[in-house]
């Protein structure tokens, strides 16, 4: 026998008493795991039990990889131009436009400096939430002057910097071989 029994039927709680869960509370795995955002964040985005790693923006990375989320932004002003008076299915600046009030960054990519477990770091992260991450002449001219800044403070090792030019070299071949 239950030691509780409801006396009365169907559900009671007037609507305005009634309590909203939080959007993006819970976060469901592809595995149907269901995790709360805080344990997830926790994991630097990572679902455990199933090594599920989570598409995360360029805010989140810096959080996870700068000492107290404590870093210095570069270029924050630098927008897109459109020299060749690009149009697909929309012309480019009102695409641009678009993707800035949608995600509130103003090219796919954000640099920054800060420390990272005592290190100095500097960090090019390339964001998909802008037109998926597309590669305009902003993107190019922020991690050039991101390498710059490297070089000016001599706060570099020279394998790290080769990483880097390696790096961005494997991401443009990438990006022109998916034109081809």
């Amino acid at each position: 026998m239950p030691w509780f029994k409801r006396t009365d039927k169907g559900i009671l709680t007037p609507t305005e008493g009634k309590r909203e869960v939080p959007d993006g509370l819970w976060f469901k795995s592809p595995g149907g795991k269901i995790i709360h955002t805080r344990e997830l964040k926790n994991n630097a985005y990572v679902v455990p039990e199933e090594e599920h790693h989570v598409k995360i923006g360029s805010q989140e990375y810096f959080e996870i990889l700068f000492d107290n989320n404590e870093f210095t932004e570069l270029d924050t002003k630098m927008e897109s131009a459109d020299p060749l008076n690009f149009t697909d299915t929309k012309p480019y600046p009102k695409r641009i436009k678009e993707s800035q009030a949608k995600t509130n960054l103003k090219d796919a990519v954000r640099t920054a400096y800060g420390k990272m477990e005592g290190l100095n770091i500097t960090i090019a992260c390339m964001d998909f939430t802008f037109i998926g991450g597309s590669m305009g002449s902003v993107v190019g001219e922020k991690i050039a002057r991101a390498m710059d800044l490297k070089i000016c403070l001599r706060d570099f090792k020279v394998q790290s910097l080769y990483s880097i030019m390696a790096s961005l070299i494997l991401l443009w071949t990438e990006e022109i071989l998916k034109t081809v």
